[in-house]
């Protein structure tokens, strides 16, 4: 897991670079059995998003944690955050909140979250979303160990 999540990581690291945004990853050791391109995508997803709705000069944490059978990695930002009346929807397909339709600058057909959201459905995981309108979000990927 930690390749996988080095891996995304690298991936948007000029992304972060250009908003002054540091990743801070909090890891433990984990194994999982799955896609590992897909599961490098799912994490590039959270963390693109991450660092695209978080303001200049913040920081993007990821935490991995064991509990009992299952691996849960945590991403969290201090971005503009969701609605609570948009939280339903935002794994739906061309789904984006009032907030970031309007945002100009923020570029996206509303697919990632739904992609997120089916490769964690093929390995056999969760993902949940906590958010408050203005303080960030944080998503949490519940995946099973090997």
């Amino acid at each position: 897991l930690s390749e996988v999540i080095q891996e995304a990581v690298a991936k948007v690291k000029s992304q972060a670079k250009n908003k002054n945004i540091s990743i801070a990853l909090d890891s433990e050791k984990n194994y999982l059995i799955g896609e590992k391109r897909s599961l490098t995508e799912l994490f590039i997803i959270l963390l693109d998003n991450a660092i695209k709705y978080s303001p200049d000069k913040t920081t993007v944490k990821i935490a991995v944690k064991k509990i009992d059978s299952k691996v849960q990695v945590i991403v969290k930002d201090s971005g503009i955050g969701i609605e609570k009346k948009d939280i339903p929807y935002i794994f739906d397909r061309f789904y984006r909140a009032d907030k970031s339709r309007s945002k100009q600058e923020t570029k996206g057909y509303g697919l990632g979250l739904s992609i997120a959201k089916r490769i964690v459905t093929l390995h056999n995981g969760n993902i949940t979303v906590e958010s408050k309108t203005g303080k960030g979000s944080v998503f949490i990927v519940t995946l099973p160990r090997a």
